[in-house]
């Protein structure tokens, strides 16, 4: 019994003086993706200097600070120091930006969300925590509004109207 206790104090000091080694976080990790990731991100951004990066199943996720302004859809939106995630495939093709407007939406006097945008978010009258615009490669752009309780969200064309899309579609980065 006296070598069981022996074995068991040994066994936990060893644990104690190992554990701690195994727990360091990889906040301090430096990922540096593909040359082709990498241009693909400089193509679409080419002022954009520093950038985190993470990777994902089959993609890249750049996380960054964008000012700059967004052309697209007969739009032309000014973005000011927001918050912003690119999304780019292994082989260097650019699938999807997101821009958290969340600040823009609660500053009434920005033009950054639309007025119909507003509208159509101000008409379903729940407290809002995110607004983001969502600049797709390869389908039409939207808002994407979340809600301030659980599985509400919707997603707003620039016009007001509601953007249909099938749920699975969503959040899948890759074709």
């Amino acid at each position: 019994m006296k070598t069981l206790k022996i074995t068991f104090v040994m066994l936990m000091t060893a644990l104690f003086l190992v554990l701690p080694s195994c727990s360091k976080d990889d906040v301090n990790v430096t990922l540096t993706p593909s040359e082709e990731v990498v241009n693909a991100f400089q193509q679409k951004y080419p002022d954009v200097k520093n950038v985190k990066w993470e990777i994902l199943v089959g993609a890249y996720e750049a996380e960054f600070i964008y000012s700059g302004t967004y052309s697209e859809n007969g739009q032309h939106i000014v973005l000011d120091k927001v918050e912003a995630q690119a999304y780019i495939t292994q082989g260097g093709k650019w699938i999807r930006s997101e821009f958290d407007v969340t600040k823009d939406y609660q500053d009434s006097s920005s033009l950054v969300v639309p007025r119909a945008v507003r509208e159509t978010i101000a008409a379903k009258g729940k407290k809002v925590d995110d607004v983001k615009l969502f600049d797709w490669s390869d389908r039409n752009d939207y808002f994407y509004v979340e809600f301030d309780e659980p599985d509400s969200e919707l997603l707003i064309n620039f016009d007001g109207t509601l953007y249909q899309v099938p749920v699975f579609y969503l959040y899948r980065l890759i074709d």
